[in-house]
């Protein structure tokens, strides 16, 4: 098909295509006379590139979508997320600016909002896919506070500092095993087990009585030669090496304590509820906290 066909079968204008080709999201055959033949594949491409672009993706996102990779839909619906819940709460700020007149206490909760946003929006893209998610959602209710002190201000400047520099990269079998274990993992889902892991963390007595069996359980298993050849292994592993290497021990959660009284409270809490499983359980080891 020449472009002029293509164009009305994809209902995209002649200018679009050629932006597509430019980019390289696709790469019809040219002829000896210098015009371009779309194949059928061709074609198909174009319809997916303009469903995709209606829905509002960047040509990087695009890119991602079409060459396969089976968590990038679910990576740009995330982010999506993030970016409506800024939105909705810059929403609020216009509504309470025209009722109340107050451009203090407004520039006050937006400066706010941009500050949780830029760490967020960080995280996101330093840890993939759902994990990435899943630090967002643990981090997120502790970043919602007002930046009053030179020391905080410090902490804040510390953690997006951290998070630019670093590189979190998993092996490619890893990532697909974490993309294929969590791919159906609704929001919902992850909020719910991020809640609970704070509310035990606040009653870890309570939790390991609820819990006993399931506790045992799992301990049992990471004892097992089956568990330490596993790829679940070889992920925790991966996790807790970068954890201790890459400087989000000893830079990005200090840095989160001076930030947030809030979280340091509720690592003081993780602390004190690790201190306890593990007298409980002392064949867990001395684990990396999170």
């Amino acid at each position: 098909m020449l472009i002029n066909e293509v164009c009305k079968a994809c209902k995209l204008t002649k200018k679009a295509v050629e932006y597509y080709i430019e980019q390289g999201l696709i790469a019809p055959l040219v002829r000896e006379n210098g015009y371009r033949d779309f194949s059928e594949s061709d074609v198909s491409r174009l319809k997916k590139i303009s469903v995709l672009r209606g829905l509002g993706l960047s040509v990087a996102d695009i890119q991602g979508v079409l060459s396969g990779q089976a968590a990038s839909l679910n990576d740009i619906s995330r982010q999506k997320i993030l970016e409506i819940s800024a939105l909705q709460e810059k929403q609020k700020l216009v509504q309470e600016l025209a009722q109340t007149q107050d451009w203090e206490t407004v520039q006050d909760k937006l400066q706010q909002l941009q500050r949780r946003q830029s760490v967020l929006e960080r995280l996101r893209n330093a840890f993939p896919g759902y994990y990435g998610n899943y630090v967002c959602q643990h981090f997120a209710p502790y970043l919602g506070g007002p930046v009053r002190t030179k020391r905080q201000q410090e902490a804040f400047d510390t953690i997006i500092a951290f998070l630019d520099g670093i590189q979190f990269e998993l092996p490619d079998d890893l990532r697909e095993y974490y993309d294929e274990i969590t791919v159906d993992f609704e929001d919902d889902i992850l909020e719910n087990a991020c809640a609970g892991m704070r509310a035990a963390v606040y009653d870890i007595e309570n939790y390991i009585e609820e819990n006993r069996d399931v506790i045992e359980t799992c301990m049992a298993y990471k004892q097992t030669a089956e568990y330490r050849e596993s790829k679940a292994y070889r992920l925790e592993e991966t996790l807790r090496q970068f954890n201790s290497t890459s400087g989000y021990n000893e830079i990005f959660i200090p840095a989160m304590c001076r930030l947030s009284e809030s979280y340091r409270e509720y690592y003081e809490a993780l602390q004190r509820a690790n201190e306890t499983l593990l007298q409980r359980y002392p064949e867990l080891g001395k684990g990396e906290q999170s």
